[in-house]
């Protein structure tokens, strides 16, 4: 999808793209899966799975979708208004979109759970840096 058409990546400030940033290490960006290094084994493991089935179900969704468009421009005496097709192609750029975050964040939870002395590099840099900016309480001792 072009930038002409959709004006830039629109979908970047939907609640999706916030949920997971923030998950990812706090919208930041500056390591990849700060927030996720926190979590243990068990919550990684539930973390993949849980974003493996959102993606398929996006998927599962668009394929649905596809047929009945296909089915839907078969008939021309049913045409369908510009604005109809042009709702259609911003639902499929936004769960396209969907879809690649869903499995960046599988992606990136089974790295950590795949290699837990990074994690706990990772997690140990966040919660420095999370500390810094007050998203973290003190460990008072």
């Amino acid at each position: 999808m072009s930038d002409e058409i959709f004006g830039g990546d629109q979908f970047a400030t939907t609640g999706l793209n916030e949920l997971l940033d923030h998950l990812l290490g706090g919208g930041t960006r500056v390591l990849a899966d700060a927030g996720l290094s926190r979590f243990c084994p068990r919550r990684l493991s539930a973390i993949q799975s849980g974003a493996e089935a959102q993606a398929l179900e996006c998927l599962h969704g668009l394929q649905g979708m596809a047929h009945v468009l296909g089915v839907a421009l078969g008939h021309p005496q049913a045409e369908l208004p510009a604005t109809v097709l042009t709702d259609v192609v911003w639902h499929f750029h936004g769960q396209l979109h969907a879809i690649e975050r869903w499995r960046e964040l599988a992606t990136n939870a089974a790295g950590l759970l795949n290699n837990r002395r990074v994690a706990g590099d990772i997690a140990s840099r966040y919660a420095t840096w999370a500390r810094s900016v007050g998203e973290w309480p003190e460990v008072s001792h």
